[in-house]
């Protein structure tokens, strides 16, 4: 299975930004209900290109090919042999209780040389997070969260180094405080009526930190 080289991919899938969050407070009760919260990960942000002939492209926040510094994830390409599709994800280094850890991301991302890149899908593995779709032979960008989610989920793309995470309806800060108490930063808020902005920041998705949750 080979890699497909980032000109290659733009010529049969479309070339998208990533949409990305505003940092606030979580919700308050009366339109908590109006989101879904996804577990922040605070990992590397790629947009997977999988055109349906076997080959994969990563292309980072600002367009770079990564594909090379990631071989692991050639095999995702095997999970949609015909459909063409383009994902949005993150990719992120766990420690060894399981959290996303910045500095095992940051020595993985400074790898180049595909020796020290083979060597390090052993001893620095890292998990590609797939949490949005904006592409499936056709855009979907279009539609509302909720009906891409429902996309994402009917691929069952989960499978070794690869996860679809959670979301959680309505309870704001319950799940604020799960994914603290698991480890994590905090969460992102996404209305579920929302479309999907490539390339804008919109108030539609909240990021919110530890230290933000509280108006």
């Amino acid at each position: 299975m080979s890699v497909h080289s980032s000109s290659a991919s733009r010529d049969v899938l479309p070339l998208l930004s990533p949409m990305h969050a505003v940092i606030g407070p979580l919700p308050p009760p009366e339109t908590e209900a109006e989101y879904a919260y996804e577990t922040l990960w605070n990992g590397a942000r790629v947009l997977v290109h999988l055109p349906g002939d076997g080959t994969v492209c990563l292309l980072s926040a600002t367009g770079l090919d990564v594909t090379a510094q990631y071989p692991e994830f050639r095999s995702l390409a095997s999970a949609l042999p015909v459909l063409e599709a383009v994902l949005d994800a993150e990719i992120v280094a766990l420690d060894g209780r399981g959290r996303p850890s910045v500095e095992r991301l940051q020595q993985r991302m400074s790898l180049r040389h595909p020796d020290a890149v083979a060597h390090a899908t052993r001893d620095l593995p890292v998990q590609l997070t797939i949490f949005d779709i904006l592409y499936l032979g056709e855009p979907t960008v279009q539609l509302p969260y909720t009906s891409r989610r429902d996309l994402l989920d009917d691929l069952n793309l989960a499978g070794p180094g690869v996860a679809v995470p959670a979301a959680w309806p309505a309870l704001a800060s319950e799940a604020f405080e799960q994914a603290v108490r698991e480890g994590f930063d905090g969460v992102v808020a996404k209305r579920l009526t929302s479309p999907y902005l490539p390339g804008r920041r919109s108030r539609d998705w909240i990021k919110i930190k530890q230290g933000d949750a509280e108006a």
